[in-house]
């Protein structure tokens, strides 16, 4: 048994055409509508950072920066989400067609200060790591932090 459309006339190939445009914009529209909420790139991912500074760092002294770096992970993945949530608090509240001043305001300052509480951490990272290090890595970080 042998099923026959027919030729394929220039509507038919019109039709079809539509048919694959509206899959493809219907699928669009669903990944947009399940994706989670945007979040700027790099916001709050103190990771970019560690990268920088670890790769102007001897091979060993490094290492030691990525070990103490990973062991903090437990109290910097939280203020990390924090600092985020904030941060898209902030930006939903600057999208709105009606400005709220003062809600504005203060979603920007809790937005600062969960930024610093990250920074705090990262701090304490970099200390710890200063004093583990060998002084040469030390002279090497000092010095390209200024070229």
């Amino acid at each position: 048994m042998t099923i026959s459309f027919g030729r394929l006339t220039p509507e038919r190939w019109l039709l079809l055409a539509s048919l694959c445009v509206n899959v493809a914009l219907g699928a669009y529209v669903g990944a947009q509508w399940l994706r989670p909420q945007w979040t700027p790139p790099h916001a709050g991912m103190p990771i970019r950072l560690i990268e920088r500074v670890a790769s102007r760092l001897p091979p060993a002294d490094a290492e030691i920066l990525w070990r103490n770096f990973n062991a903090k992970q437990v109290t910097l993945q939280p203020l990390q989400h924090d600092y985020v949530a904030a941060l898209r608090t902030t930006l939903n509240l600057a999208a709105q067609p009606e400005l709220d001043k003062p809600a504005l305001r203060a979603a920007v300052e809790n937005a600062r200060d969960k930024r610093s509480k990250v920074g705090d951490a990262m701090i304490d990272t970099f200390v710890e790591t200063l004093e583990q290090i060998s002084p040469e890595g030390r002279r090497q970080l000092a010095g390209r932090l200024f070229r």
